[in-house]
């Protein structure tokens, strides 16, 4: 660490001995910077996140949540977070490169990149796989979901059907 300024004293934020905040760069919440990576610039990292595997965070991206491991970068104004409704998380690896934004259960890999100005925000518990060369779903079959249970209370309104009339004639 660069500073004590870099590491939050509230929360259970850590950062490695093998890892690097630098600069301007706060890790805070419950992240965790291990295994040689490295956060800089004015990055900051939070949450529910872990950093790892030779990752770089910088310039002014921030991972409120996140699993972020194996050569990665997250730069520019990239954002990672967790998904409102479903609270599921981004996974970036194996060499990707994200400076978009990125919600729910996403998992880039293998050099793939998310470009700055794109937001992929899933609100669903199936994950989205990106690869450099291609987009697949992974259907979670066994949902639970409250959205589709009616509310407490609910009452199906009954249908009046009315006898159309034609020319003052019932039909």
């Amino acid at each position: 660490m660069q500073s004590e300024e870099n590491l939050s004293q509230d929360g259970q934020s850590w950062v490695a001995d093998n890892a690097v905040a630098a600069e301007e760069a706060y890790i805070h919440g419950d992240a965790i910077l291990w295994d040689y990576s490295c956060a800089r610039g004015c990055a900051s990292i939070s949450g529910p996140s872990r950093i790892g595997g030779n990752a770089i965070v910088e310039d002014y991206a921030i991972i409120a949540a996140g699993y972020v491991h194996g050569d990665v970068h997250i730069s520019g104004n990239a954002k990672l977070f967790a998904n409102a409704v479903t609270g599921g998380i981004p996974t970036v690896m194996e060499k990707a490169s994200v400076y978009g934004e990125l919600g729910g259960e996403i998992e880039v890999r293998e050099n793939a990149v998310i470009l700055p100005g794109m937001i992929i925000d899933n609100p669903t518990s199936d994950v989205i796989h990106i690869g450099p060369d291609d987009i697949v779903i992974e259907r979670k079959f066994k949902r639970k979901s409250s959205l589709l249970t009616p509310p407490p209370g609910f009452q199906l309104k009954q249908r009046i059907t009315m006898k159309k009339h034609h020319r003052g004639e019932e039909r």
